[in-house]
């Protein structure tokens, strides 16, 4: 590919390669306009840019077997993934500017084979390949990988070669899977046993119970059986037969000490039971010491036994929440399984971790945090704070403002504030932006203070930071409402601020309302996520920090799909209307 700079009346045909900037003297139609990087030049740019008194431009022409950027990433893409295995699990973008992205189309684990991703980046500079991590999991609408060519264009010789590492010509090797494969989750249903010894707190066991909750409910699962047994052989083996009898597809140990050894009275309680134990040990840390075995249920199928290591009592990402996902997802986790999560193991010190790893770099020297970031201990009660958003602009609802709308004879967005004033939200903080002092005017009277994101425009992501940075130290969590959703009532808010004051350590938990298995509006944030949130950007909310931290969420059913319901055209605020008359 030719490439540098050339006189203005050499440039017709060829690729610009920076974007030019029009000066604001020249006609109505050009003053001030910008010719994008990747534009051909075709004779009426040239005279264009010629008209405005530039007279060198940078350009890219190919060069005899290259093709465009384009055209080589869609030729890519098309031979790295197969059509068959990933039908209906991917969705892949429309190549621009040399870049086509893939998204999953569901909840999945993404699979990958390193050693092929990496022949793939080392074949030609100008072809590039990223993923997310080896066995992610991730949710639907999620980017897993992106694929860029850099250059303009690119020879076919680099493209074919590329290709061929997963499609060799025949005779030349066999064909590799794939350069990855993305596993949906299946749905089962689970069995929790505990045991206890004297002495051992029953708050303890009740905890444990709604973090394992949680967590299957993230992951769409169910817990269908729960015991409390003593820490005997016996009591195991019987706990077992019951949770097989309660049509449980995978069964959960947690025992009252860390299985310490195959011949510990957990595996033996397995052992006496049927059962067999598959491994013991994990390279992750933390989640070291859990178990894998299987119990057969009928001639030709077993079911998993994971002996859970002491952290998920935790809502804490550990080595459980991996084995989890991958069973889920119906990987065989075999001893060289196992050791694959070894790279990347350390959970301990990784920013995937539920915990503030903000707060590791605001600790002093003596390890502890400065006065200003300790919760006071004086304000216990109505511990969340509110955060309603009310800067955006309405754009689906032509000239009109929707939180100014009607609803149900008050202003649509002081009907969400004083929702939430009458949930239980003692500090109300109101974000505005578009139409400011309308919104203002709007919420008058109302006990709430207002911050103003002057960067609106940009989307949702600004508006949240500027929120949680708004909230003072003494809460230990925000619920973040929407001015849009008039149907998020009293009711709502105090039932969700009241489940969520009740979990073990609400400050590192996110609570959300969920019907038909829809995760809904609002949610409550701990502040351990506070960090997290104001580094958003975009238009971006919160849904990839959840994705980061399944075990952290806490699902709160709830009885109707308002949860759901905004207003964002005028069809929504039709419907609106006749809800209202309904009622």
């Amino acid at each position: 590919m030719k490439f540098g700079p050339v006189p203005i009346d050499e440039c017709v045909g060829g690729i610009l390669a920076h974007a030019v900037f029009l000066p604001p003297s020249g006609s109505d139609k050009t003053a001030g306009r910008k010719i994008a990087k990747g534009s051909v030049i075709t004779a009426d740019l040239q005279q264009i840019i010629a008209d405005s008194g530039i007279s060198t431009v940078t350009i890219a022409r190919l060069e005899e077997g290259e093709i465009g950027e384009d055209m080589a990433a869609s030729r890519l893409i098309a031979g790295l993934l197969p059509d068959d295995d990933l039908a209906g699990l991917i969705r892949v973008s429309k190549a621009a500017t040399g870049r086509v992205n893939i998204y999953a189309e569901c909840r999945g684990v993404l699979r990958l084979d390193p050693a092929l991703i990496r022949a793939v980046n080392l074949v030609d500079e100008g072809i590039t390949l990223a993923t997310l991590a080896h066995n992610q999991l991730v949710e639907k609408g999620d980017m897993i990988a992106t694929l860029k060519v850099i250059p303009f264009g690119i020879s076919t010789d680099a493209v074919d070669a590329v290709i061929a590492l997963v499609n060799p010509p025949d005779g030349l090797g066999d064909v590799p899977a794939s350069v990855f494969a993305f596993m949906p989750l299946w749905v089962r249903k689970f069995a929790l046993i505990q045991t206890s010894v004297d002495g051992m707190k029953e708050s303890v066991l009740s905890a444990t119970q709604e973090v394992t909750k949680a967590r299957l409910n993230q992951l769409d699962c169910t817990l269908v059986s729960s015991q409390h047994v003593p820490h005997e052989e016996g009591a195991i083996s019987a706990a077992i037969e019951n949770a097989m009898a309660e049509k449980a597809e995978v069964i959960l140990i947690c025992g009252a000490s860390a299985i310490a050894d195959r011949r510990d009275v957990v595996p033996q309680g397995i052992a006496l039971s049927g059962g067999t134990v598959d491994h013991l040990g994990l390279p992750v840390d933390p989640g070291n010491l859990l178990m894998l075995a299987h119990i057969p249920a009928g001639k030709t199928s077993e079911i998993p036994i994971i002996g859970m290591p002491g952290c998920a009592r935790s809502p804490k990402l550990n080595g459980f929440d991996w084995v989890l996902h991958l069973l889920l997802a119906g990987c065989q986790i075999d001893h060289a399984e196992i050791a694959d999560m070894a790279v990347g193991g350390l959970l301990m010190e990784i920013a995937s971790r539920p915990l503030p790893r903000k707060m590791t770099e605001r600790r002093n020297t003596s390890g502890e945090l400065p006065q200003s970031s300790r919760l006071s201990k004086s304000v216990k009660a109505h511990s969340i704070a509110g955060i309603l958003l009310a800067a955006g602009q309405s754009r689906r609802m032509g000239n009109m403002n929707k939180l100014l709308g009607d609803s149900d004879g008050q202003v649509l967005v002081r009907r969400c504030a004083q929702a939430m004033l009458d949930g239980g939200i003692k500090e109300l903080i109101v974000v505005t932006g578009h139409q400011a002092s309308a919104i203002e005017q709007a919420l008058n009277g109302l006990p709430l203070r207002f911050v103003h994101n002057p960067d609106f425009a940009t989307g949702q992501a600004g508006s949240v930071g500027i929120g949680i940075a708004a909230v003072p130290d003494i809460y230990e969590g925000a619920l973040i409402g929407l001015g849009d959703m008039p149907y998020i009532g009293a009711e709502l808010i105090g039932a969700l601020i009241a489940d969520h004051e009740a979990l073990p350590n609400s400050h590192s938990r996110i609570s959300f309302p969920e019907h038909d298995g829809r995760r809904g509006n609002p949610v409550i944030w701990g502040r351990a996520f506070f960090d997290d949130l104001q580094m958003l950007s975009g238009d971006a909310g919160g849904r990839q920090i959840l994705g980061h931290n399944f075990a952290a969420m806490n699902s709160f059913g709830w009885h109707d799909d308002n949860i759901h319901f905004d207003i964002d055209t005028p069809q929504d605020a039709l419907s609106a209307l006749k809800k209202d008359h309904q009622s």
